[in-house]
Order: structure tokens, then C-alpha cells, then sequence
């Protein structure tokens, strides 16, 4: 199993380090205030940790609001087991 993730681990670094290479081209973006000249792999590089930053942000408070749920659950289920 770890020799079947250790090559597609590979697979998808060799393409993405053939991809990177292929759009080096610099683009521009527009910050609002400034703009800056980055190449197209930097902004994608960029744009994904971004995204999933977000995407680990909400489910880290996803999963905090349902820990406070089960507890608060927890919580009902003992006073209610306790008074009978």
C-alpha cells in the first residue's frame, strides 16, 4: 500500500512540476490599491493554500459547533438518565 501512495504521490508531483514549468508566465493581478507581476504558477500556488485554508477553517468551526451540540446532548441525556 505505502509503495502504491509513494507513486501516485509522484505521478502527481512530476505532473504538476511539468505543468509548472510549461506557465511560468508572469500575469498580473490586481490587488484594488496595487498590482502585482507573479508568475501563473506562484498565483496558483497561491490561490489553492488559500482555498484550502478556508476549506480547514470551516470545518474546523463545523466541528467545533458540533462537539458544543454533543456535549450540551451529553449533558441532557445523563440529567435525564439521573432523575429516573
Amino acid at each position: 500500500m505505502k509503495i502504491i501512495l509513494i507513486l501516485l504521490f509522484s505521478v502527481v508531483f512530476i505532473i504538476a512540476l511539468i505543468f509548472s514549468l510549461l506557465n511560468f508566465h508572469l500575469v498580473q493581478i490586481h490587488l484594488g490599491f496595487t498590482s502585482l507581476e507573479i508568475p501563473l504558477t506562484v498565483a496558483l500556488t497561491i490561490e489553492l493554500f488559500a482555498g484550502i485554508l478556508i476549506g480547514l477553517l470551516v470545518s474546523f468551526l463545523k466541528i467545533v459547533k458540533m462537539k458544543s451540540d454533543y456535549a450540551q446532548l451529553d449533558k441532557r441525556l445523563n440529567r435525564s438518565l439521573k432523575n429516573k
